[in-house]
């Protein structure tokens, strides 16, 4: 009986099989498939824009290619790839990128790639064109799980192909890029799981050409190439529908993510929401739109060179570039029993090179380190890291008015600090940095000049003017920090964000003198941190204008009790900038505790609408000029 119903079983199986290939088939046949090819566009595109031509592959000696090589077999079906690898006579590992073609989920080639693939490798890339299961061939999600072998294939052959196998990113073109999304999103899933599972899925970054990012969102319009893909119809197959959909997917692990689109928006449904999931993240991302491009503009010049430009620049950023991709070329350890190879911080500080080639970690062990330490202008990429962030300590007495015993002379504030950062790119991690002296005079505990620098999971400890965040255009970022002090003891011109930091008022006073440069967007912004005070301490203000442009702003921030009602101060009596308060810009965005009273905060300051908020992510608040990858990975990366 069990055997027969067996059969039972296996006949239904084959008939329901027998009966989607079919209905495949009607379907193809009712719509017509044509091939979709670099010639066919150009063909279909011409007319529209006759300046167009279509871009050809290289043929060059810098590059190493390896054509149709087979990377999975079903029985007696093979899939291929495609692999471009940088010839510059070495054995040197690569970022790597796998490419992934468009055509509605039913048509399209590998080679439709090959120029694009070629470039990056002649951009340093090894470059991965493979094909995979189209939807006339076998339903979702047959090409996800090809492709996300793919991924594994290239990981397997990183020896070969010289990839480096921690730095694999995906690219994909209209319906590939939705397929290169849904890989990036989805590492290691169970629902998408294959062989060699030992081997990861995960990529590191996502480039989305002119692709989808949900079948489900209001502004999508897929229609019978997606619903033959998946399957079905949106109402015969809504559950495919929704688990193909990336946008579902993302979330804070969603590694650095590129679109690149026409203006044509049916081909970027969902892609506004993905990126404000990625900026509440913190994540990297970037959007780019060739204004009067055709979908398909990937395949022509001129839009093929500003496609390749945008994401060569992109990878640059997250994969080679020294103030995001900190290549760690050297590792120092401190201790002051002599264990180490320095018992002093700025012997090993001094020992590193000038303007050196890559990181340098410099791990101290616990102890009082009674330094006066600087970090000069021509030391970049230097990474402080504490063994614990309690018992490593960094301190000093210095403060204004004190004798110098070097030089005889008086010190002044902005020579009292105990650590002294110049230079770019210097992060600092699990140590507590102290200025000692109280009561004595302003007495800097940290004093930053540097740009895209980083403390974290750090406490800073002073009095008055416990940190300095100086100089117009620096760019700081201060995360789950411990900050103690009197008087104005967060102060400066520097753009500088606080995350989830506890910042503990030692007297009534003031907490924050920002004196933003009249031409620099943000001064100082607060997300997430909590302001408590010591006992007795019960009227602080959250900030007063030390310039006349001072900017402030706190969003969801907790104030406790000893926060005074009116919230800020004008200093009065500023001979030098009188009636500050008509040009100081102070806000604040869900405050809580009993320290919240935005009903009684002094009429020139300002309550930020939920929209208005939104324009604080750090990619609108350190981007300026320069990318704010540096911010993204800070936060996001594990130590």
């Amino acid at each position: 009986m069990n055997i027969k119903l067996n059969m039972n079983l296996n006949k239904s199986i084959l008939f329901l099989t027998f009966l989607v290939c079919f209905i495949l088939k009607i379907q193809a046949q009712e719509h017509e498939i044509k091939p979709y090819t670099v010639a066919g566009t150009y063909e279909k595109l011409k007319k529209d824009y006759p300046f167009i031509r279509p871009v050809e592959p290289l043929k060059s000696d810098n590059i190493l290619a390896k054509e149709d090589l087979v990377y999975k077999k079903i029985g007696e079906r093979e899939i291929k790839a495609d692999v471009y690898i940088p010839n510059n006579g070495d054995n040197r590992k690569y970022p790597a990128v796998l490419l992934i073609h468009g055509g509605g989920w039913l048509t399209g080639s590998k080679e439709n790639e090959r120029a694009m693939a070629q470039h990056l490798a002649m951009n340093g890339y090894t470059a991965v064109t493979a094909s995979y299961r189209l939807g006339t061939e076998a339903t979702y999600p047959a090409g996800v799980l090809d492709l996300k072998e793919a991924v594994k294939w290239m990981r397997e052959n990183a020896e070969d192909f010289q990839i480096n196998r921690d730095k694999i990113a995906v690219l994909g073109a209209s319906a590939g890029a939705q397929l290169a999304t849904l890989l990036g999103v989805t590492p290691d899933y169970e629902i998408y799981e294959t062989e060699n599972e030992e081997i990861s899925d995960e990529v590191q970054a996502i480039i989305n050409v002119d692709g989808v990012v949900s079948f489900v969102h209001p502004e999508a319009e897929e229609g019978w190439m997606a619903a033959t893909w998946l399957g079905g119809s949106k109402a015969e197959k809504l559950e495919s529908w929704v688990e193909a959909s990336p946008l579902e997917y993302v979330d804070a692990e969603t590694p650095p993510t590129l679109f690149i689109n026409s203006s044509y928006p049916r081909f970027h449904a969902g892609r506004d929401d993905m990126t404000e999931i990625l900026s509440e993240n913190g994540i990297y991302y970037e959007v780019h739109t060739l204004e009067n491009s055709p979908h398909s503009f990937w395949l022509m010049h001129p839009w093929f060179e500003r496609t390749l430009d945008l994401t060569v620049n992109f990878l640059d950023k997250v994969f080679k570039d020294s103030s995001s991709a900190r290549e760690t070329y050297r590792e120092i350890t401190v201790a002051q029993d002599g264990s180490g190879d320095y018992s002093n911080i700025q012997e090993a500080i001094n020992s590193t090179r000038d303007l050196g080639p890559g990181e340098v970690k410099i791990h101290i062990k616990n102890g009082t380190y009674s330094e006066k330490l600087e970090i000069p202008s021509w030391k970049h990429q230097l990474t402080l890291i504490g063994e614990s962030q309690e018992n490593t300590i960094i301190t000093n007495d210095d403060y204004s008015g004190k004798i110098d015993s070097v030089t005889g002379k008086k010190l002044s504030t902005f020579t009292s600090y105990t650590v002294l950062v110049r230079g770019d790119d210097i992060q600092i991690q699990n140590l507590s940095i102290k200025n000692s002296s109280c009561g004595e005079g302003q007495a800097v505990a940290l004093h930053v000049e540097g740009d895209r620098f980083v403390i974290k999971n750090s406490n800073i400890l002073g009095c008055q003017d416990t940190i300095y965040t100086a100089t117009e255009g620096s760019r700081q970022l201060y995360l789950n920090c411990y900050i103690e002090g009197t008087t104005d003891f967060i102060f400066g011109e520097a753009t500088a964000v606080f995350k989830n930091c506890t910042i503990k008022s030692l007297r009534n006073s003031y907490v924050t003198a920002a004196a933003t440069p009249q031409n620099q967007q943000f001064g100082y912004v607060f997300i997430d941190c909590k302001l408590t005070a010591a006992e007795d301490v019960d009227e602080v203000y959250l900030g007063r204008p030390w310039r006349p442009y001072a900017q402030t702003v706190f969003i969801n921030t907790e104030l406790g009790s000893h926060i005074v009602p009116e919230g800020w101060d004008p200093w009065t009596g500023d001979k030098m900038f009188p009636n500050k308060e008509e040009t100081t810009y102070y806000a604040e965005y869900n405050s809580k505790g009993e320290g919240a009273s935005p009903e009684t905060r002094v009429e020139w300051s300002y309550q930020l609408s939920k929209e208005e908020a939104k324009e604080y992510t750090l990619e609108n608040i350190f981007r300026n000029t320069k990318d704010w990858y540096w911010a993204s990975k800070a936060i996001n990366q594990n130590d």
